[in-house]
């Protein structure tokens, strides 16, 4: 292409397409200066806002907004530059005139184009979880600069009101949600603390914590046993040994004991022979109840029996009751004992009197009070056996009752964890909240308020003018070499060259004739057109 357009070339094209390159690069020169002139000046308010670090060492106090500042400046400019906030800022300062045809959506998308947010970063190594953003510039602008530097300064302290908003509202919403967590939780800890007093009053008896006493009472109460039983093999064998006295007693020659029972085979005798009403029978009978009297206890005796007999039988019926009262049963075991006493002191009055057959009576007195201390010792061996039984079921039941009782404390220590853990966060949250409510945290600060504009911020008039100068002169350039490429005309020396592929021997000017003068008087411009010069192929 450099051997096709040649600064001759050009020149040649110049010259032979002035006009077409002329016009169009004046017309557009002309209308695009119009133009430039034409456009309203534009002035821009600019205020700088500081992003301040948190004033109290993160290590004492760490906030709950976690988001950067690049973040929250883009949330919050998205916040500020809301439909209705636009639009209250363009009533407040008259942005749009009352006539205006504009509606309120192209209105808002206008005060949007209008607003930018500049970031401004540090520079250096920046610190761990940080962006590196210092501050930024809020920017407005408008063809009046009272408006445009009124608007900025709304826009930036709308800024700064809504950091503070978000900011608290967002610690605050952190300290409400880990209450209602803690208070959840607390909940849940006082549902298993009465769960456990509920287990423990249900497991009294086999609580893990009751198996060394158990154990103790276990052994105290066998060995209470074992001594029982050993008193009642005693007396049993007393007894015994009472019995076999008493029956060698009667059995003596000459005791009425032994008169009776001879009375007795021979009334057997004559009753096997005769009848009843036989005066022999009648005799016998009277001789057997006479003796029969002598051998009976006084009446003392059988009355002091009696209250025996009746106070054993109410001390039974005190240990059977459903819900036995230990202070009862102790006072019914001393009437008991009393009686027994009482029936002993009897026998042994009578007996030192003289009292016929008063050793037999003794005897049966005696045997009658060791058969008391029997029972009484048997229905003791008995209740010693039935605690035996309760306390080896309560050692039996105690593991199955720890597992039960572990599972339920593990669940409470869990809980009680959690707990502190929440109640712990729930304190920090606090303190943050606090820290945001003071605004020690970290926050937007105006720097720089925004200034009444001087000068107009835009068009830049001159670099639109040399744009506009380029831009004509592209447009007439290209405009002459499109016209000249469509004429497909020779150019010059150069371009017949590459046509024939060979160097013209001279050069003969071009001469015009009569009708080339016509046609440049007819479109004379710039005066009597130069001669042009031509190549001819020599031979």
């Amino acid at each position: 292409m450099g051997d096709e357009f040649s600064v001759e070339d050009v020149m040649i094209i110049l010259r032979r397409r002035i006009f077409y390159f002329l016009i169009p690069m004046l017309v557009t020169l002309i209308a695009g200066l119009v133009v430039v002139l034409a456009l309203p000046a534009k002035y821009e308010a600019r205020g700088t806002i500081l992003v301040e670090s948190q004033q109290i060492p993160t290590d004492f106090i760490q906030s709950t907004v976690t988001a950067y500042a690049q973040e929250r400046i883009q949330t919050i400019r998205q916040r500020v530059l809301t439909r209705n906030t636009l639009l209250d800022i363009a009533k407040q300062f008259s942005i749009f005139p009352s006539n205006s045809s504009l509606s309120e959506s192209e209105r808002v998308e206008i005060m949007r184009e209008r607003f930018s947010v500049d970031l401004i970063t540090a520079t250096g190594r920046q610190r761990k979880n940080t962006d590196g953003t210092i501050a930024f510039d809020v920017s407005y602008t408008d063809v009046d600069p009272n408006t445009a530097y009124l608007t900025a300064n709304e826009l930036m302290t709308r800024f700064l009101d809504e950091d503070v908003r978000t900011r608290t509202a967002g610690a605050s919403n952190t300290t409400e949600f880990f209450e209602i967590e803690t208070k959840k939780l607390q909940d849940s800890l006082r549902q298993v603390e009465r769960a456990i007093l509920s287990y423990k009053s249900e497991n009294s008896n086999s609580l893990p914590e009751h198996l060394s006493l158990h154990m103790t009472m276990l052994e105290r109460v066998t060995q209470e046993l074992n001594n029982n039983q050993s008193t009642i093999f005693q007396l049993d064998e007393e007894k015994q040994f009472l019995q076999a006295q008493l029956v060698s007693g009667n059995r003596g020659e000459g005791s009425a004991a032994a008169e009776l029972a001879r009375l007795e085979s021979e009334l057997s005798r004559l009753r096997a022979n005769y009848y009843d009403s036989y005066p022999a029978v009648k005799e016998k009978r009277d001789e057997i109840a006479s003796y029969k009297r002598q051998l009976a206890p006084s009446r003392e005796i059988q009355a002091l029996r009696e209250a025996l007999s009746d106070a054993e039988d109410e001390l039974i019926a005190l240990e059977r009751a459903n819900e036995p009262v230990p202070a009862d049963i102790e006072t019914a075991e001393a009437i008991v004992e009393k009686a027994r006493i009482a029936l002993s002191d009897r026998i042994s009055s009578e007996s030192r009197r003289g009292a016929s057959d008063a050793s037999g009576a003794q005897l049966d007195g005696r045997i009658a009070v060791i058969e008391t201390r029997i029972r009484m010792a048997e229905r003791r061996s008995a209740t010693l056996q039935k605690e035996i039984e309760d306390f080896q079921s309560r050692i039996g039941e105690t593991p199955e009752t720890e597992r039960g009782l572990a599972i339920l404390v593990r669940d409470q220590e869990n809980l009680t964890g959690e707990y502190d853990q929440l109640r712990a966060k729930r304190q920090a949250a606090q303190l943050a909240e606090n820290l945001e409510q003071n605004q020690q945290a970290e926050k937007f600060s105006i720097l720089e308020s925004a200034t009444l504009p001087e000068e107009p911020s835009s068009p830049n008039r001159a670099k639109l003018a040399v744009m506009v100068l380029f831009a004509a002169f592209g447009l007439g350039g290209g405009i002459a070499l499109a016209v000249e490429m469509a004429l497909q005309t020779i150019r010059g020396s150069n371009h017949l060259t590459s046509i024939i592929e060979d160097h013209p021997i001279a050069i003969i000017p071009y001469i015009a004739n009569e009708e080339d003068n016509r046609r440049f008087r007819r479109l004379k411009l710039f005066g009597k057109p130069k001669a042009l010069n031509t190549a001819v192929q020599g031979t």
